[in-house]
């Protein structure tokens, strides 16, 4: 068993079929209980593809129900102002199948289900059932993650994965997909493909008994040595001498584990004052870092190294648009006389000149995000996508109400942007600018504002019609064009001075 994981992994494939909509954990489920474990479940996409190949994918348009087991914490002296620190743990295959009730067998889910020590355990913890003869998905149990993130308050940076034997696997594997969401993990007797090592980057505290007849602790051995030939500095390895395939009944009996997990944080992907109603401030985020020329139209990104993106944010001091779950979100993208790394320039135009102005900035109702683009490649839609991710994470949004618009360059991007984001992004209104193909702006599905001027001598107002033609002739109906006869190429001062784009704005939203 352990070798044909190896060489699955050695191999592994990641695909995503189009998405469905997802029910909110809490919609669906009973109220936590601070202080008490309760069952729960999540529809979760299918696992599908031949795993002897390596081919492990999410098939998104299926879904399969997990049972998993929540606690919420009484004790809440870990508690941030984010929220509670996470735990995912994971059974081993002795735990597979329909009755839930056996994964409270060992480990986290077993101290949750004491009275006693759930008084004091500081962890929201979850804890899932894998399916009868089956192994874990780490594509599935990060999607569980991102579900139980959107539903309670979990604070991001302190998210942890232990599992024992088939769940040390399972730990591991999460680990090596999740680097940018997992602060550290506690892998017990398990195993992993030592190929995927530079992948896994977090703390880790493995544990393994030397006499363990189920996986041999070479396999063990073998990840951790991988792991830290790999550079990653943190790694500890605890072996019990003598002990056979149980080294979790010790290893979870130890507070000492838990102090270390908490001790542990992923540096936060932004990094901002804390807002303030009415002022414009400054802020950056790390990413991915882009990879091609977006240009050309080859978006990619290079998820091995970072990129430090600087943008200024604006919370409205006017709530009149703010719903229960946050404000609306307006992400403007400027032109290529832009670029560079001084944001004074981007309150030229749009947006930031408008959040800028101590009047106008008093009924502005949007949370706005203006990015510097700092490489002359032009935008990257999938590194956009991200920013609008971990802004959303981060202050008070409505993800139902996420727009973006930009100018020229700007535009481009917004159109990129209208091409991968459906289901996330609710309207979008590029000025002049257009996509590389008319193909690619076929497969836009939401809510279409476009602008350009007649006698463009920039951005071809051609190029521009063919894709919202595209658009419309792929059957959606949402989709306006505006063109000013006899504007040049600055068809941004009379479109952004407009209100009733704002109002077209917040008419559109994604369906929650």
């Amino acid at each position: 068993m352990r070798k044909f994981f190896l060489a699955l992994l050695t191999t592994f494939a990641v695909a995503v079929s189009p998405a469905v909509a997802a029910d909110a954990l809490k919609d669906v489920n009973p109220a936590p209980v601070p202080g008490e474990q309760i069952l729960m479940k999540a529809e979760l996409p299918v696992q599908t593809g031949d795993a002897r190949r390596g081919d492990v994918k999410l098939d998104e348009s299926q879904t399969e129900t997990m049972d998993f087991w929540f606690f919420l914490p009484s004790d809440e002296s870990a508690k941030s102002d984010d929220g509670f620190p996470l735990m995912l743990f994971l059974h081993g295959a002795g735990e597979r199948g329909d009755d839930p009730n056996v994964v409270k067998n060992h480990g986290p889910a077993k101290l949750c289900a004491n009275p006693e020590i759930a008084k004091s355990w500081k962890f929201m913890t979850v804890s899932p059932q894998c399916k009868p003869n089956r192994f874990w998905s780490p594509l599935q149990l990060i999607e569980l993650i991102d579900r139980v993130c959107e539903s309670y308050p979990v604070d991001r940076s302190r998210i942890y994965v232990t599992g024992l034997s088939m769940g040390g696997f399972g730990t591991w594997s999460v680990a090596s997909l999740a680097a940018d969401k997992i602060a550290a993990i506690v892998p017990i007797c398990g195993w992993y493909a030592p190929e995927r090592a530079a992948t896994i980057t977090m703390p880790v505290w493995a544990f393994h008994g030397d006499a363990d007849p189920a996986v041999n602790i070479n396999s063990g051995r073998a990840i951790v040595e991988a792991v830290r030939e790999a550079g990653n500095p943190e790694v500890i390895f605890t072996v019990y001498p003598g002990v056979n395939h149980d080294s979790w009944t010790r290893t979870y009996a130890n507070p000492i584990i838990y102090d270390w997990l908490l001790s542990k944080r992923l540096p936060p992907t932004i990094e901002s004052p804390k807002p303030v109603p009415g002022k414009q401030l400054a802020a950056s985020a790390k990413l991915p870092a882009k990879a091609g020329n977006a240009f050309r139209g080859d978006d990619r990104l290079d998820p091995e190294r970072k990129q430090v993106v600087k943008f200024w944010f604006f919370e409205p001091s006017d709530d009149s648009a703010k719903t229960e779950d946050g404000y609306p979100l307006l992400l403007f993208l400027h032109g290529g006389g832009e670029c560079g790394d001084n944001l004074e320039v981007l309150k030229q135009y749009g947006p930031p000149k408008f959040c800028a102005d101590p009047e106008r900035s008093k009924t502005w109702k949007f949370f706005t995000v203006s990015p510097q683009c700092n490489q002359g490649v032009g935008w990257s839609a999938k590194q956009l996508l991200l920013l609008i991710d971990e802004v959303c994470k981060k202050y008070p949004i409505d993800r139902s109400r996420v727009y973006v618009t930009g100018l020229s360059m700007g535009g481009v991007g917004s159109w990129g942007c209208a091409a991968l984001g459906e289901g996330k992004i609710a309207a979008v209104a590029p000025l002049c600018g257009h996509l590389s193909s008319p193909d690619a702006a076929a497969t836009v599905k939401m809510p279409i504002w476009a602008f350009h001027g007649g006698d463009d001598p920039v951005v071809s107002l051609e190029r521009d019609q063919a894709c919202v033609d595209a658009v419309k002739a792929n059957g959606n109906e949402d989709v306006k064009f505006t063109v000013y006869p006899g504007v040049g190429h600055n068809c941004w001062d009379m479109t952004y001075d407009n209100p009733e784009l704002y109002d077209w704005f917040l008419s559109k939203s994604l369906p929650k």
